[in-house]
């Protein structure tokens, strides 16, 4: 009980880290917490769980130890008026998406006082000398920032929007660019335009003609130009580069430009290739051409360098990869990839480049609006009482865990948690959804209830915003941003009816059905799957008389028997008599629903055991003290889950965990979700295991069913 009141308190707060590492830190004249967090991309919460008196404040040369993911430090900057996004870009030689990506909250604006994270303190390696090193390289590829080039604005003129206009039409009608219209519309970083809006449209002092124009370049200055057809695969940056200039000389030498670069534009290009393409390579590094159906993090993972390298080597690939393409990469770092050890299952950890921050909502049933959380007696009673609360919370405390461990990997995520209170609760559902943005949430998690996914599916359907169900096995047969993470009792069934299928032709197969309508549907399924099968009589009352089942078995060959039933007073009758005839009569049991009257204390596992009983399931078994390479996950999570609450996960807290960890690795490699869900290949973590598909009406599915046995010590283990 004292777990779901430590998450109730977590999710008041909405925020949890565990430190991997800690870091300590003297506090400088002018500090305080907030910075200091800032600058080691942690949370004040985080430092003070560590530093408790710092609440009281903190003072100059004090000593704190900071948690941290990772050993970077970042610079910070107090905004100060008359500051813009742009200005810190140019002051801090760094880019105006660099700072978005530091600071999120920034695309909404930024305030006086407010403190921005403005790059990275680079550490510098005295023995890495020419790129011999990887961290002389790094060092090497820091250098290589863009400077924005800073243009006079002489005035703004309003803009009003009208009917079926866009930024891009906008900008190409004032002959500048959609960034320069956001630089001075920030709320046009989060939310589209709209008839009737009035924005401001920077007007810059005219530039300079071609004919008057003479650009410095490293090599050579320009002196003649020319007319060049954009060809596929060509790019701003490789154009620019093989003529030998950058890309804001070839912006100005073509000012009216088209942003989306279509092959057969014509541009004004150089007379002269000022620098062959060999010629512009530093040393330590070589050239490499990009191969067919070649991804950005399948380069990432041949070459082992990071993303952030990769790109500034190659700053025109955030306008996307392609075929042909010729790329910088540090010399002898390429590996052969091993093709034989490719198989069902991937690991997404290796395939991480995406590393933008992640947007998560979850709406689950908490029902705060009930509780008077001071009433502690009065809170643990309805804790007891409500199963849809404690499932909430078990949910909720693995996404947590989740979060924090996407974080050790470079993933991290702003998470955003709603109350959905209760089943059908469908005004209330639309109401949080106008009243907050969804629009750049990358997906959302929950609710717990069908109907109110499918409310919460159809209202984000707009944002294509991807909805996961972590618990509801009902499908959705409307909305393609619907996800299905639990397989269906179709699934289940059809899963093991498969297996035995493909090794009936010398068993005898035996049916064993609870009477009454509920379990009508499964005993005609296995009959057309089985037309040959021995249906054993079933009397009044659910019970089995040996004499019945001794009809139905056969002595010459092996007997698989399917026991479907919920009833724990049939099963405790039923279980005993095969378990007699076990090994006379080479008996093995298969259940298409193993529900928890199984689990019964009626019901011996030793018979179970012995019987070898086969079942479908959404989970697998794990051990937490294996130290196989596979089971790194489990440990990792079990041994987090229960330094944060003090006891061991439920399936519900893995199933949380698993489906929040599946979805940021997914995002970190990717662009979006729906990119992402097309990889082939099955991904599992702690208990679960994902493989999406999309059905031709609705959303999409989860196909991925374990297989579990018994085994003869008692243990179980997934059949392959």
């Amino acid at each position: 009980m004292k777990k779901y009141l430590l998450i109730f308190l977590l999710l008041i707060i909405s925020n949890i880290a565990f430190a991997q590492q800690y870091k300590s830190h003297k506090v400088a004249k002018g500090e305080n917490v907030y910075r200091i967090a800032k600058r080691y991309n942690t949370t004040p919460e985080a430092i003070y769980r560590i530093n408790p008196t710092a609440k009281d404040g903190i003072k100059e040369g004090e000593i704190l130890a900071i948690p941290v993911t990772d050993d970077q430090e970042y610079k910070t900057h107090i905004v100060e008026k008359g500051d813009t996004v742009y200005s810190l870009s140019k002051q801090y030689g760094i880019t105006v998406e660099t700072i978005y990506i530091l600071n999120p909250e920034a695309v909404n604006g930024i305030n006086i006082n407010q403190i921005l994270n403005v790059g990275k303190i680079e550490k510098k390696d005295p023995t890495a000398i020419d790129g011999s090193s990887e961290q002389g390289k790094d060092s090497v590829l820091d250098s290589l920032k863009a400077t924005p080039e800073e243009r006079s604005i002489i005035r703004f003129i309003t803009h009003k929007v009208k009917r079926k206009e866009t930024l891009y039409g906008i900008a190409k009608n004032y002959k500048i660019t959609v960034e320069d219209i956001k630089k001075h519309n920030k709320r046009l970083y989060s939310e589209q335009i709209k008839k009737k809006d009035k924005i401001r449209i920077p007007v810059y002092a005219k530039t300079p003609t071609v004919k008057d124009t003479v650009v410095d370049t490293a090599v050579s200055r320009l002196t003649t130009t020319t007319k060049y057809i954009v060809q596929p695969k060509d790019t701003r940056y490789g154009i620019a580069r093989r003529h030998g200039i950058t890309i804001g000389e070839l912006e100005r030498l073509n000012p009216n430009m088209d942003t989306d670069f279509p092959i057969g534009m014509q541009i004004t290009v150089p007379t002269s290739v000022f620098v062959p393409i060999k010629e512009s390579i530093q040393p330590g590094f070589e050239l490499y051409e990009v191969k067919p159906k070649e991804t950005i993090f399948g380069i990432l993972k041949r070459t082992r360098i990071s993303s952030d390298s990769l790109f500034k080597m190659n700053p025109y690939l955030r306008e996307g990869l392609k075929a042909g393409m010729v790329i910088t990469i540090p010399k002898d770092t390429l590996v052969v990839e091993d093709v034989s050890k490719v198989g069902k299952y991937i690991n997404l950890e290796n395939k991480l480049y995406n590393f933008k921050p992640k947007k998560l909502a979850v709406m689950l049933p908490f029902s705060l609006d009930t509780l008077d959380l001071n009433a502690r007696q009065q809170t643990e009673e309805y804790l007891k009482s409500k199963q849809s609360l404690r499932i909430s919370l078990d949910l909720y405390s693995g996404i947590l865990i989740a979060i924090d461990s996407a974080r050790a990997k470079g993933i991290t995520t702003e998470l955003n948690v709603f109350d959905t209170q209760k089943r059908k609760n469908r005004k209330h559902i639309k109401e949080l959804i106008d009243q907050n943005s969804f629009e750049d949430t990358d997906a959302v998690i929950g609710p717990l209830y069908q109907s109110n996914l499918e409310t919460v599916a159809a209202e984000l359907k707009k944002y294509n915003t991807p909805v996961f169900s972590p618990a509801s096995r009902k499908e959705s047969t409307m909305y393609d941003n619907f996800f299905q993470t639990r397989p269906t009792n179709a699934m289940l069934q059809d899963r093991i009816l498969s297996f035995v299928e493909k090794d009936s032709t010398d068993k005898n197969i035996v049916i064993i059905v609870q009477q009454g309508k509920k379990h009508e549907g499964i005993k005609e399924k296995l009959i057309a799957k089985f037309p040959g099968a021995k249906v054993a009589k079933i009397e009044e009352g659910n019970y089995l008389y040996e004499v019945r089942l001794n009809k139905v078995l056969d002595n010459e060959k092996p007997n698989w028997v399917f026991l479907e039933s919920n009833d724990v007073a049939m099963i405790s009758n039923v279980i005993p008599l095969l378990n007699a005839k076990s090994e006379s009569h080479k008996v093995t049991l298969f259940t298409t629903d193993k529900n928890n009257a199984f689990d019964d204390d009626n019901i011996k596992n030793e018979h179970l055991s012995k019987l070898h009983l086969h079942y479908p399931s959404v989970y697998r078994e794990f051990d937490d003290t294996n130290e196989n390479e596979k089971e790194k996950t489990v440990s990792l999570f079990v041994t987090r889950y229960r330094k944060a609450y003090n006891v061991n996960p439920s399936n519900w807290a893995v199933r949380g965990f698993d489906i929040a960890y599946d979805v940021l690795m997914r995002l970190g490699t990717a662009d979006d979700l729906y990119h992402a869900v097309s990889f082939e290949g099955t991904t599992q973590y702690v208990k679960n295991k994902f493989n999406y598909d999309k059905k031709l009406l609705g959303g999409y599915y989860n196909k991925e069913v374990y297989l579990i046995k018994f085994d003869d010590d008692l243990k179980l283990s997934v059949v392959d």
